[in-house]
């Protein structure tokens, strides 16, 4: 996804779901329900990039279930930048068909008194690319589900998660189920814990008996920041077939006081000196992700947050 070019669509949830810029190549239709608004989303192969916009009314709270198709050869960027007040609850479920390329970038900021949760089901099949990219600070109660079913040969997930924490809480969890020959997952977790944070990531890969060829890494890595802080990473294999590539780790701790001296050594701050080892320690793997523009909103919310 390097051209500029683009059909931009925006879907704003608010007391109704406002529908801007639709075309043929993106379809939507949603009910109006006050409880659960559903929004159904085709998206066609198009010259130029498929992009849609996610935004919201701050006002209220958000319950929403989004259920996305991308056809044959169809490549959509799904982008929520939102800076959500109140409490959310959205359900995502995606089917990739042959081909597809799906890009999900999310930047957002959320009240750290309110219950927000996220849950996404998306299921690849043959020779699609899955990119997914979080960046969030958590809340009051924060739950990240992701669930990737790679059903057919060559399908690929790339994920990567950030979590900057402030006294707010962060429950990740991440289950990709290898069903077919071939496929590729690669996902990393990083979060840094401050105050009286508590965030937690469980990543589970799963390969099937009959999956030989299969190539999975799944890292996660924490910074604590004071005594109050907590972090919680746990990795998870279930293989059941020999002929796999897997690897898997996770560490936490906290800064290298050798670092911070040095830091200090040349005039700096310590609270300078603090936010640049976590803007390091954030940034290791911002080069996964391939779109420019994206990767400096990426590089931009992991400096403004720390």
């Amino acid at each position: 996804m390097k051209s500029v070019s683009s059909l931009d669509c925006v879907i704003e949830i608010s007391e109704k779901i406002n529908i801007q810029n639709p075309s043929d190549e993106i379809k939507i239709n949603c009910s109006n329900s006050e409880s659960s608004p559903t929004i159904d989303i085709e998206i066609k192969k198009s010259k130029i990039n498929n992009r849609i916009h996610l935004t919201c009314n701050e006002k209220q709270d958000i319950k929403a279930t989004i259920n996305l198709q991308i056809h044959d050869n169809a490549t959509l960027e799904f982008i929520d930048e939102a800076n959500y007040e109140s409490a959310t609850d959205i359900k995502m479920n995606t089917i990739m068909r042959p081909n597809a390329v799906f890009e999900i970038y999310r930047f957002n900021k959320f009240n750290v008194s309110t219950k927000n949760s996220f849950v996404h089901n998306c299921d690849l099949q043959s020779n699609c690319i899955f990119r997914d990219f979080n960046f969030s600070n958590g809340s009051k109660e924060m739950s990240n589900i992701t669930k990737i079913s790679l059903n057919e040969k060559n399908s690929k997930y790339i994920g990567s998660g950030v979590v900057i924490a402030d006294s707010t809480n962060c429950k990740n969890q991440l289950d990709i189920s290898h069903m077919s020959q071939s496929a590729i997952s690669d996902c990393s977790f990083k979060t840094v814990s401050r105050g009286k944070s508590n965030v937690t990531f469980k990543g589970k890969v799963f390969v099937d008996d009959d999956c030989s060829d299969t190539v999975s890494s799944q890292i996660s890595k924490g910074l604590v920041m004071s005594d109050e802080s907590k972090i919680n990473l746990t990795p998870i294999l279930e293989i059941n077939n020999d002929d796999v590539v897997c690897s898997h780790g996770a560490a936490s701790g906290k800064p290298d006081d050798s670092v911070l001296f040095y830091l200090a050594s040349r005039g700096i701050e310590k609270s300078d000196a603090e936010k640049l080892y976590m803007q390091g320690f954030l940034s290791e793997f911002l080069n996964k992700i391939e779109n420019v523009q994206m990767q400096s909103k990426a590089r931009d919310y992991i400096n403004q947050n720390c």
